[in-house]
């Protein structure tokens, strides 16, 4: 019987088997959500998704028609960018197995690691590309207003992180 009796007391029922393993399933699911709600908020925080993120807000500043122009620019650019940025995902997925390995394997280290470099260094040479040409597609206010936008958000980030190093110097 999944029901014990004390001496004086009433029944005592356990819940089922399932019902824990639904509360779990369930308690990992929103750990989960929270833990990409948070990442998302930390990455904001710090400036955003990465380079193109960034031009692309900027572009968002500008008239409607310049600012299509330029974003059929970043478009172009996605054929190129995307199968570069999973070759280095891939890459760094593939040295995290290495360096989980045991034994290590040093000379299979070495190379991913400069393998690493090497995607690494030809994904932003195509970033380098296309700043290039959004440059030259711009015009000379444009460019002006586009360095004086990327100065203000690093101040911006840079008080952030001033901020946060500071209250971690309070906590202390």
């Amino acid at each position: 019987m999944s029901e014990t009796m004390r001496a004086g007391s009433a029944p005592e029922r356990r819940a089922p088997r399932w019902m824990w393993i639904a509360l779990v399933a369930s308690l990992a699911v929103n750990l989960l959500v929270v833990g990409v709600v948070v990442s998302a908020a930390w990455h904001l925080r710090s400036g955003g998704f990465g380079p193109h993120w960034r031009i692309s807000s900027f572009l968002e500043t500008l008239p409607e028609e310049r600012s299509r122009a330029l974003q059929d620019v970043l478009s172009r650019s996605r054929q190129t960018l995307q199968p570069l940025r999973q070759e280095v995902r891939e890459t760094r997925r593939e040295l995290a197995r290495i360096f989980e390995s045991e034994p290590l394997d040093k000379n299979a280290l070495s190379e991913g690691l400069a393998r690493l470099v090497d995607v690494e260094v030809k994904l932003r040479q195509a970033h380098a590309a296309l700043t290039t040409e959004l440059a030259e597609s711009m015009t000379a206010e444009e460019r002006r207003a586009f360095v004086k936008w990327q100065e203000e958000r690093r101040q911006q980030r840079f008080r952030s992180a001033e901020r946060r190093n500071e209250s971690a110097r309070e906590e202390r």
